[in-house]
């Protein structure tokens, strides 16, 4: 039997918060796939909200919602390259708080920082940082549970952030300055004139990263619309709604993201992720029964939906995915699994692949 396994590294407090999508973000996404053939109503509908609803600045939806618009979004436009296309022509006004941040400070570097900062109010499952190095690098750390849970939403989602970045940072510059290159993770597709085009610049694949790297002669310069006071305001507003997104998504959040921090791959006892956030057991239980769930209710909602990335994976034998679930035997999670989705491991894979 294999014992390789997803190793999920350690997130910092902010990134266990991370897994929501603006719904704005998620309806200007749906709004360009439907001027491409896709129905702008099937993709809505999905989300069980309406188009006054998602359009409300504080409108969040979870990940797998999210990954479900994009994926039929990508199937109906039949666009191959749907991300970059959706990144290159979104409107920077579709962005909002996050644009106004950058439009007023004082330099492109500073600039960046904030939208990195507050990357949470838009896509907060692909958090951003700037890192200084031979050239400045704005690196894209996609949420590991996310990102496996659906390969379509995830590359489409990294390449129209990075269209998008590119978009605004011509914005700050007044000038069409593109990237010195730009790194992906996934493979070389055959044809990549159109990442080129979008990008324009080098596009290098199979890196360890997703980066996008930048001259700093460009990023020192100052931004021509800064206004010291107005940045102010709005990064005392972009901190209340980031604050508010980050609680809106409760402390089951939080013991959640702890739970796949602490996967080696056997899945962590309650004491042992109590630890892990500094608080006892007791308190750990008490705060999860206050938002109606238990511990164990989290355990089963993450073996499912790790059972549902393992399972889209051919290579894997069910044998192979109940040990990375921590189940004693196969028998054990095809029990488990048929009482969460009314099919077996085999029939959800074959239905999933016909």
């Amino acid at each position: 039997m294999t014992t390789s396994y997803y190793h999920y590294t350690p997130f910092d407090f902010f990134l266990y918060l991370g897994m929501a999508f603006n719904g704005r973000f998620l309806m200007n996404m749906a709004f360009l796939a439907s001027r491409n053939g896709a129905n702008i109503n099937d993709l809505v509908a999905i989300t069980g909200k309406s188009f006054d609803e998602l359009s409300e600045e504080t409108c969040v939806v979870d990940n797998l919602t999210y990954n479900a618009v994009i994926e039929l979004a990508v199937q109906e436009t039949k666009d191959e390259f749907f991300g970059l296309h959706a990144g290159e022509n979104l409107n920077l006004a579709a962005a909002g708080l996050i644009v106004q941040l950058a439009q007023t400070s004082e330099t492109i570097k500073q600039a960046i920082e904030l939208c990195c900062e507050f990357a949470n109010l838009g896509c907060s499952a692909l958090p951003m940082k700037l890192s200084k190095k031979e050239h400045y690098e704005i690196i894209l750390t996609p949420d590991e549970l996310w990102k496996n849970q659906s390969q379509i939403a995830f590359q489409h989602t990294a390449e129209g952030v990075i269209a998008f970045t590119i978009k605004e940072f011509h914005s700050l510059t007044r000038m069409k300055h593109y990237p010195i290159a730009v790194h992906l993770p996934w493979s070389r597709p055959s044809n990549i004139m159109e990442y080129e085009r979008v990008f324009g610049c080098k596009v290098h694949f199979n890196k360890d990263e997703i980066a996008i790297l930048l001259d700093k002669k460009f990023v020192d310069q100052p931004v021509v619309t800064s206004n010291y006071n107005l940045l102010n305001i709005l990064v005392s507003h972009a901190q209340e709604k980031s604050a508010a997104i980050n609680n809106s998504l409760g402390f089951s959040s939080i013991v959640k993201h702890s739970l796949i921090n602490l996967i080696k791959p056997e899945f962590p006892s309650i004491d042992q992720v109590a630890g892990h956030l500094n608080i006892s057991t007791r308190t750990l239980q008490r705060k999860l029964k206050e938002e109606g769930t238990t511990f164990k209710q989290i355990i089963n909602d993450l073996r499912l939906d790790f059972a549902k990335s393992y399972l889209k994976q051919q290579e894997l034998q069910i044998s192979e995915i109940a040990y990375l679930l921590s189940y004693s035997d196969a028998s054990a999670f095809n029990r488990s699994f048929k009482s969460w989705t009314g099919k077996t491991p085999n029939e959800y894979r074959m239905a999933i692949n016909s």
